[in-house]
């Protein structure tokens, strides 16, 4: 099959999508606007597994040569080069269409604000309460990747399937209205352009996804329930608010899970059930997320961190503490020098291997002669050696911190594969 990934994009998407099909023989091209200095070395490497790369604007004959067209949210639905296109899609529809989509139900997030905050809670209480759930979409994990756990025979019960605005509007549209069956469909808070009800009907909620209309329950705010249930028509007995449906929620927990506590309850589980999970719920994989605590250290997890700047934001938490920072990876357009600061304050540095440590972070550490220790290809080795450097007689919290400042594509499929190698090195050798 002939694929063109059409956009790049700016948090892996193109990647993803790309190495998707490079995986299964598949003839790809990558086409975007930008240069190659501005796409980074990311695309030399998809290059070396085969792909055909074009560079700095788009050609008609590449959408003429594709049988199917993947399309980043980032490219307008109104785009001129679609028109040449004889099938588009992009990350969710190519995997809602699949065969096995007919035995995972369906649970959609959208919304203004929280949309990953619910659908990592979601995740974890399903998981938790011993069923099987995924999550991909705009939280960073791209449908692609799920994809490939499928072909492992990796299948859940529920996929958890956040989108944004675009992304709802080019599923609507790719689809022609032939949405998937959704079990619970969740609003999580009202666009701040579109907040009245007049708005509503006049088109924008379509920004929030069509998907809602199609969903055997369907969660909202209170204040757009009356523009829902005419919108959703022949749906409108299983539309609730989130307020009423979350009632039972423990005070203990917080209002922002509020819109995860409502789909549960759609979903069957009790309210016993949902406030203890909710309880045990760390927070978003990967984002400033505590893994261990013991007597005097303290692990966290945030490989979401994928550009270096984020590297100073998530220390800035850990002002006056000694911290043994994990970081590095691959290509970054980014300098490292945005993440000097951080690198300063650490206690010690564990580097993880990849093209931008080998020839950005590195080079930089040595002229500044700030000690350093690895590259590591294993996060086993890097875990340990940060973890080597824990005082076990202090009194004082010590913490290992996981903050790459960099992608993670040549040793790990994404950011959330490679948090989860730290999360289990850290509890294998604790």
């Amino acid at each position: 099959m002939n694929v063109l990934i059409f956009g790049y994009g700016l948090h892996g998407d193109g990647f993803d999508s790309a190495m998707y099909f490079l995986s299964h023989e598949d003839n790809v091209i990558v086409t975007d606007i930008r240069t190659r200095e501005m796409l980074g070395e990311s695309i030399d490497y998809l290059e070396s597994k085969g792909a055909v790369i074009h560079c700095g604007g788009h050609m008609t004959e590449d959408f003429l040569w594709a049988d199917v067209v993947i399309k980043t949210p980032s490219i307008r639905l109104t785009n001129e080069f679609l028109a040449y296109s004889r099938r588009t899609e992009n990350d969710l529809t190519f995997c809602t269409t699949r065969a096995e989509i007919s035995n995972v139900k369906i649970i959609c997030v959208t919304g203004a604000r929280n949309k990953t905050t619910t659908a990592a809670a979601i995740c974890h209480v399903i998981n938790k309460l011993g069923g099987k759930a995924h999550m991909v979409g705009n939280m960073g994990i791209s449908a692609f990747s799920e994809l490939e756990r499928w072909d492992n025979g990796d299948i859940p019960q529920y996929l958890v399937v956040e989108m944004s605005a675009w992304q709802a509007r080019d599923i609507y549209n790719f689809m022609k209205g032939n949405i998937p069956h959704v079990e619970v469909s969740v609003i999580t808070s009202v666009y701040d352009q579109s907040p009245s009800e007049t708005s509503m009907q006049n088109g924008d909620i379509n920004k929030i996804g069509e998907f809602n209309h199609h969903a055997n329950h369907i969660v909202c705010p209170t204040e757009i329930k009356e523009s829902i249930k005419k919108l959703a028509a022949k749906k409108a007995k299983n539309i609730s608010t989130i307020e009423s449906t979350a009632k039972a929620k423990s005070k203990a927990i917080a209002d922002k899970y509020s819109p995860a506590f409502a789909v549960l309850r759609k979903l069957g589980f009790s309210a016993g059930q949902i406030n203890g999970a909710l309880k045990s719920y760390k927070g978003n994989p990967g984002r400033n997320e505590m893994i261990l605590r013991t007597e005097n250290a303290m692990f966290i997890n945030d490989s979401s961190a994928i550009i270096p700047a984020a590297v100073n934001f998530t220390m800035d938490n850990y002002e006056s503490l000694p911290v043994h920072l994990i970081c590095g990876g691959s290509d970054s357009t980014l300098e490292p020098t945005e993440m000097l600061r951080a690198l300063k304050a650490a206690a010690s540095i564990h580097l993880l291997e990849g093209s931008f440590t080998t020839k950005k972070l590195i080079p930089m550490l040595k002229k500044r002669r700030i000690a350093f220790n690895g590259p590591y290809t294993q996060m086993e080795e890097a875990v340990s050696s940060a973890s080597s450097r824990l005082d076990p007689e202090t009194k004082m919290l010590q913490i290992v911190l996981l903050s790459p400042g960099a992608s993670s594509y040549e040793f790990f499929s994404n950011e959330f594969k490679r948090g989860e190698c730290f999360n289990n090195a850290v509890l294998k050798q604790n």
